[in-house]
């Protein structure tokens, strides 16, 4: 009886996950936020948007790829050059320390900066060597699985965590905690589409201290909102 319970309860939720991300994918459109189809471009433009605008970091993105149309192109002779259009960035000594760190790394591995041999590789191979990479996290290298390599995982940044967490799955009071036990609740077809369309909801919607609930599209389905 108890397994029985369990797996209605499971299917109930699956159901509601669903029909939420019908609405959010009609209301925002499933956007890319800028995401990178190549699996190295990506992970440079997650590390740079780590606690940083995005005007900001897209800004600085472009100037990098000007600059460096490959990644290989930085050498010592030009570290000076990188870390000058890093600068208007946060963090930007970081994250010129955690890529110069992984274009090595990665020219020690396959002979030359690229992320082209994650598509052999299974899921959890994948992820196993991205994050042994500076600065990776679990998060960074499931964006990377996910936009550049087209794979079923779910990363759980700040707006993800609180539209799931509104939304009554089961998280933990942080985004990184909560990493696993988030992406178990959402079947793996509707993942791309809860995480792309949940920033945006996040980001106009579903605020963090004052969410406009009255015009959210979720409310039918929501008990934060009853709870309010």
């Amino acid at each position: 009886a108890v397994a029985t319970a369990t797996a209605k309860s499971a299917r109930n939720l699956h159901t509601r996950i669903a029909r939420c991300c019908r609405l959010l994918a009609h209301r925002y459109g499933n956007p890319r936020h800028g995401n990178k189809r190549d699996p190295l471009d990506e992970l440079v433009y997650i590390i740079l948007s780590k606690r940083t605008n995005e005007g900001v970091f897209r800004a600085i993105y472009r100037d990098l790829k000007e600059a460096f149309p490959s990644w290989n192109d930085i050498d010592a002779r030009r570290v000076g050059a990188f870390h000058r259009i890093l600068a208007p960035g946060g963090l930007s000594a970081l994250k010129a320390y955690q890529l110069l760190g992984i274009f090595s790394a990665l020219r020690r591995e396959f002979g030359r900066a690229t992320l082209a041999p994650l598509k052999a590789m299974a899921d959890e191979g994948a992820e196993r060597f991205l994050t042994t990479l500076p600065g990776v996290g679990k998060k960074v290298a499931k964006c990377v699985l996910m936009y550049s390599l087209d794979r079923q995982v779910l990363p759980v940044d700040v707006h993800t965590h609180r539209v799931a967490a509104r939304l009554g799955l089961k998280a933990k009071r942080r985004p990184d905690t909560s990493q696993d036990l988030v992406e178990a609740q959402v079947p793996p077809q509707l993942r791309y589409g809860f995480h792309v369309n949940a920033i945006a909801h996040g980001r106009s919607t579903c605020l963090p201290r004052k969410p406009m609930c009255e015009v959210c599209v979720l409310r039918q389905y929501c008990p934060h909102r009853k709870k309010l």
